[in-house]
């Protein structure tokens, strides 16, 4: 073999083993970072959980409070407000300990940001300890610990088990200042920040660069609230009232806390020291890392555009390219119920043959179990009641769709029963709850399409034309929000 066949198939093996070796590198859609989030209830706080509850590379396994900004309970009813304001009622909360530090200066008027309704939580929050320790007992994965106060709950974690520790991939820990250890958040409890550094488990210190601070803006809040989610809508509407806007005003407000996010993000804008085998310090580089992080803060947000497509990159929503019939809903369908519900709603339609009543309520509440864990696709468990015969059977495509538990996963099963119904099990990591469409709801379909038969009879032309109008009406009024009872644990 000559020099220049012996490269032509070393070059031609490479492009081969290139294609080949694609999809083990593609986008599988499974969450990149399986996290364990606590928090101390400070503003920052809230702007970094918003940004990692609204990213489908973030699976946010259940969130703690410790003591620093606000008292842990004091935390943690706020924290169950912002979860259940955007329906992920699923996502467990624990309370910590109190540990009777001094109150810092920022703690009335962190007391005062509009986490969300109080009032309709019950109050009733399992340990931190516990809820820690049983969530890196249960995940398949390693756990990553996202520390955005005090180190007491995973201190109280190790003690009790240090072999808990080998659970957890790392510690990512936003505290002031990293050598010599100074902080809010070490000082709030100093014995259990030294504990944890010198557990072994590995840590990550992020800290603010005094030298190029990002600074919360009006514009930076500007293109935050450009953003088209509930997240960064909160963000925005937090940011824009009291006690924030004067703080934002006076230029007092920095991304302190949200570091850690655009660490986890983007960890190339900051520059790393190693302190010890096991921890690390790290802090923007420069004023052009620095700018860079205000980019990155929104793109957080934003997410990434194929988060649930494999085909498509995003997905389209463009009027020309959808039925004159459809075009007038899209805009306020998206506006009102997102583009998770429309692409799913979409494909189904597609996939179903016409535009469907029940397969859209399928979608509908496939999204919604989806949203209550806060998870993306192919991640759950589903045991339909819609029975095989349509019309109620067409919830099932939605409900495929919908949570991507479809039957060549083998993630979805029909139940045998004798009379169908519109209900579904769903079932994440140990966690079961039921939809049930309400039956003034159920009742409407049925006289609707009654009607429909009585005016054109029944699976005439006329007919299936009556449906399709009927199927889109649903598909822009009906609120997966309001349509469902959902029954916890059964």
């Amino acid at each position: 073999m000559t020099i220049r066949q012996h490269l032509f198939c070393r070059v031609l093996f490479t492009g081969i083993l290139f294609i080949f070796l694609l999809p083990c590198h593609a986008h599988s859609g499974k969450a990149r970072f399986h996290a364990v989030i606590d928090t101390d209830g400070a503003a920052d706080d809230l702007r970094t959980l918003c940004m990692l509850l609204g990213n489908r590379e973030v699976e946010v396994l259940a969130v703690t409070t410790s003591e620093g900004a606000l008292l842990p309970d004091s935390a943690a009813v706020r924290v169950r407000a912002l979860l259940d304001s955007f329906y992920h009622e699923g996502v467990p909360v624990g309370a910590g300990r109190a540990v009777n530090a001094p109150a810092p200066a920022w703690r009335a008027h962190s007391a005062q940001v509009d986490w969300g309704d109080a009032a309709a939580g019950d109050g009733d929050f399992s340990p931190a300890q516990a809820l820690i320790a049983e969530t890196l007992e249960n995940e398949e994965e390693k756990v990553v610990v996202i520390a955005l106060g005090a180190l007491t709950n995973l201190y109280d974690v190790l003690r009790k088990n240090p072999a808990s520790g080998d659970r957890i991939d790392r510690i990512v820990w936003y505290n002031s200042r990293a050598e010599p250890l100074s902080g809010a958040n070490f000082e709030t409890d100093s014995v259990a920040a030294r504990y944890v550094l010198a557990s072994g488990v590995p840590v990550t210190v992020v800290s603010a660069n005094p030298a190029c601070p990002v600074v919360v803006t009006p514009a930076l809040i500007d293109s935050v609230a450009a953003v088209p989610n509930v997240y960064a809508r909160k963000i925005a509407a937090t940011h824009r009232t009291p006690p924030l806007a004067k703080l934002i005003g006076e230029r007092h407000l920095e991304a302190w806390d949200d570091l850690v996010a655009v660490y986890l993000f983007a960890p190339e804008l900051f520059s790393i020291r190693e302190l010890n085998g096991t921890v690390r310090a790290c802090e923007l580089s420069d004023k052009s890392a620095a700018a860079e992080a205000q980019t990155r803060l929104t793109a957080i947000l934003r997410g990434k555009p194929d988060s649930e497509s494999r085909v498509f990159y995003g997905f389209p929503v463009g009027g020309t390219l959808y039925a004159a019939d459809v075009v007038p809903i899209i805009d306020s369908a998206v506006a009102r119920h997102g583009l998770s519900e429309w692409r799913a709603g979409v494909l189904t339609n597609e996939l179903h043959g016409h535009l469907g009543i029940y397969a859209t309520i399928g979608v509908k509440m496939g999204i919604r179990a989806r949203e209550y864990f806060n998870i993306g696709v192919d991640d759950i468990l589903v045991t339909t009641y819609a029975g095989h015969k349509p019309p109620v059977s067409c919830m099932n495509d939605g409900l495929q769709v919908g949570t991507g538990a479809s039957v060549g996963h083998g993630l979805i099963t029909v139940a045998e029963i004798d009379t169908p119904r519109p209900e579904a099990r769903f079932t994440f990591k140990d966690k079961t709850i039921r939809l049930v469409l309400k039956p003034r709801y159920a009742d409407r379909i049925r006289r609707d399409v009654k009607r429909g038969i009585e005016l054109y009879g029944n699976l005439t032309e006329p007919y299936w034309q009556y449906v399709r109008a009927l199927a889109l009406r649903y598909w822009l009024d009906f609120d997966r929000h309001e349509i469902f009872d959902m029954y916890v644990g059964e």
